[in-house]
């Protein structure tokens, strides 16, 4: 599947697990209070316990993090190549689905008679147009014909 295809339907996928997350935001909106209460009051036992670091502490704080950046970035590429194709395949599913319905099929049907009438006036107008043309060509030889 190419690139372009891929990034529409992971954009489809998207929009489908937007939908999805929205609907249980309520949920996680009211759970909120009491997760500000908990963190709220862990919080100054946390920085009370806070040790106080040396420089060869912070010398080795700096290469585990340093460490640590390297591994999340790279697991943070693979998890993104992977929703990326996740969302891709679940965009993919969900087209397929949409074209197969029959409101679609139906609405398809209806395009493609619309189109055919819309080509069939076109053709009427054009043929009336030409018709009309030689009408006002043979007048105005008739005008000037009769001035003459």
């Amino acid at each position: 599947m190419s690139t372009t295809k891929k990034a529409i339907y992971a954009a489809v996928g998207a929009g489908d697990m937007a939908l999805e997350r929205v609907r249980t935001l309520p949920k996680r909106v009211s759970a909120l209070p009491t997760q500000l209460r908990t963190t709220a009051t862990e919080l100054p036992s946390k920085a009370t316990s806070l040790p106080t670091e040396t420089l060869k502490n912070i010398t080795d704080a700096t290469k585990k993090a340093t460490t640590r950046v390297d591994k999340a970035t790279s697991k943070a590429r693979k998890r993104a190549t992977k929703t990326f194709t996740d969302l891709s395949k679940r965009g993919e599913k969900l087209v397929k689905k949409v074209s197969k319905s029959a409101p679609t099929k139906r609405a398809i049907e209806q395009t493609k008679a619309a189109r055919s009438r819309v080509k069939a006036a076109a053709t009427s107008v054009r043929k009336a147009a030409k018709v009309d043309a030689q009408a006002v060509t043979a007048a105005a030889e008739t005008v000037v014909e009769q001035a003459g």
